[in-house]
């Protein structure tokens, strides 16, 4: 079994695969070859590679992106997909509106770390998740424990989103690279816990 993750964003050249690659290099590292992460744009540029603002923020964190090439996000995609992490509130919407079934399965990437931060203070992981012997069991159970907090934890519009940095200079995609870097140590520490 392996446990499907989605990031993404518009285009999918900037965000969207800076956060697959990523997170899927960190995961790599702790659980090897049980997380599958892929990433789709709302408005893809199909086929294209990979940003060169983004190649070099992931070259400078040891991450290859070649390979790589930009695709369209279509509700088939999202069929067998676990967990999905748009970059912004926007993409999530758009991402609900071809699979309503992943309400409880999406969250910015952002927005996953703050909640998983949040209800852990409310109760430790591993007291919540304990009968969730396997990973794919862990990340199945996850949502319904993150609901709550959810419903409690609201922060305002936009402020869960990282900006697009796209046809910007380096110090815009540093930005965004250190946003997605701050989420994924966090989900990562989550995963890290079992």
């Amino acid at each position: 079994m392996t446990v499907r993750i989605m990031t993404v964003c518009t285009g999918n050249i900037c965000r969207s695969p800076y956060a697959q690659l990523r997170l899927q290099q960190e995961l790599d590292t702790i659980r090897p070859g049980t997380f599958e992460v892929s990433s789709a744009g709302t408005h893809a540029l199909v086929d294209q590679s990979v940003d060169p603002g983004s190649v070099r923020v992931l070259g400078e964190r040891g991450v290859d992106s070649d390979g790589f090439a930009a695709r369209q996000l279509d509700e088939r995609m999202l069929t067998d997909i676990d967990i999905v992490l748009p970059l912004t509130t926007a993409h999530r919407k758009i991402v609900l509106s071809h699979s309503p079934r992943h309400l409880k399965r999406s969250y910015t990437v952002t927005e996953l770390a703050r909640l998983l931060d949040a209800a852990d203070e409310a109760q430790p992981w591993t007291e919540r998740l304990a009968e969730a012997v396997t990973p794919e069991e862990r990340w199945a159970a996850l949502p319904s424990h993150l609901t709550r907090q959810r419903g409690i934890s609201r922060v305002a519009e936009g402020e869960d989103d990282i900006a697009d940095p796209y046809r910007q200079g380096p110090e815009a995609f540093e930005a965004m690279a250190a946003q997605v870097d701050a989420a994924i140590e966090r989900i990562v520490a989550f995963e890290e816990r079992f």
